[in-house]
C-alpha cells in the first residue's frame, strides 16, 4: 500500500487524432472560444492536481540539487581516502624496513653469544 504522503503521477494519455467537425470549425473561427481536443482540458478542480505536480516539481530539483552535493562530497572524500591510502603504504613500507633492521640486530647479536 502506498504511503499516504506520497505522491504518484501517472503520465498523461496521448490525445486523440484531431479531426474538426462542423461545430469545432465554427468555434475556432470566433475569437475567445477554445477548440474542442476531445481530451480532459483542466478546469478549477484541477488546481489541486497543478499544485501536486508543482510540489513534485520542488522535490525533485529538491533531490538534484542533493544528489549534486551528495556527488561533490563523495569526490572530496574520495580524494581524501586516495591520500591516506598512498600514507598507510608508505607507513608499511617504513614499519617493515623497521622491523627488517631490527631483525638484523637481533640475529646479529643471537649469533655473538
Amino acid at each position: 500500500m502506498a504511503d499516504p504522503g506520497e505522491v504518484q503521477v501517472s503520465p498523461q494519455p496521448s490525445p486523440p487524432p484531431f479531426s474538426p467537425s462542423s461545430s469545432d470549425a465554427s468555434s475556432a473561427s470566433s475569437p475567445g472560444v477554445p477548440v474542442r481536443l476531445d481530451w480532459p482540458v483542466p478546469s478549477r478542480n484541477s488546481d489541486r492536481t497543478v499544485d501536486l505536480l508543482e510540489e513534485v516539481e520542488l522535490q525533485i530539483g529538491d533531490a538534484a540539487f542533493s544528489l549534486t552535493k551528495l556527488l561533490e562530497a563523495t569526490s572530496a572524500v574520495s580524494a581524501q581516502v586516495e591520500e591516506l591510502a598512498f600514507k598507510c603504504t608508505e607507513n608499511a613500507r617504513f614499519l617493515k624496513t623497521w622491523r627488517d633492521l631490527l631483525k638484523e640486530g637481533y640475529d646479529s647479536l643471537k649469533t655473538d653469544n
